[in-house]
């Protein structure tokens, strides 16, 4: 699940902008190239919001990596971009990361954005005091995490996910980060391709798979 999806699933719970925070953490860590160990914590006292929101992060993962749906979706989209010749690489990374960036323009366009998303970013450089990251130099992991939440309150995202060619060009620029997953020079145009097919069809879907996630909290998918 993206970050996004993981606010709304989060926010089902409670609007807490630490507890938000959290749970889209460990994907704010990643896309700033930074290893996130987790919040800090006070013997004799009891978890704060945000190391809470961490936990929660990793649960909904779980669930959402196993939902039939979304493997359902990935198995469909791995298939359909090894038929346009995208590289065995990228076919296996945009079937899992495309499918939850299409996701996340669905839930925008039929959930909205709800006020603790933006709250959350908000406090992201306050609350990210509360963080400890792995490495040498903790303190320019931490300087990065306040990057990318200063950044993510102006960006396109998640509303450039409800654009096909938006999505594509996420997809590609991420995966020429990695030579192994990269797609094959030429085959761009098979990604926009697949974009433009699998944005009605993760919609389609969506109600199914939000469901599904939604039962592995006893969460009402209406409330999510």
């Amino acid at each position: 699940m993206n970050f996004f999806g993981h606010a709304l699933v989060a926010a089902s719970q409670s609007t807490d902008p630490a507890w938000v925070l959290g749970a889209m953490a460990p994907d704010f860590a990643t896309m700033g190239g930074v290893r996130l160990e987790g919040p800090r914590e006070r013997r004799g006292q009891p978890k704060t919001r945000l190391n809470q929101g961490v936990a929660f992060h990793h649960t909904t993962d779980e669930a959402f990596h196993g939902a039939p749906s979304f493997l359902a979706l990935m198995k469909e989209a791995r298939l359909d971009l090894q038929a346009r010749e995208v590289g065995t690489g990228a076919a296996l990374g945009i079937s899992h990361v495309g499918v939850e960036l299409l996701l996340d323009g669905w839930l925008l366009e039929t959930r909205g954005l709800p006020e603790c998303y933006g709250a959350a970013l908000a406090a992201g450089a306050e609350l990210g005091a509360e963080l400890r990251f792995r490495g040498e130099d903790p303190e320019g992991s931490r300087a990065q995490w306040e990057y990318v939440c200063r950044r993510l309150q102006d960006a396109p995202v998640p509303a450039g996910y409800r654009d096909p060619d938006f999505v594509a060009e996420r997809l590609i620029g991420i995966l020429a980060k990695r030579p192994r997953l990269a797609v094959v020079p030429g085959k761009e145009r098979g990604v926009h391709d697949w974009a433009e097919l699998f944005l009605p069809r993760v919609a389609e879907r969506g109600p199914a798979l939000w469901e599904e996630v939604g039962e592995s909290f006893g969460v009402d998918p209406d409330d999510v």
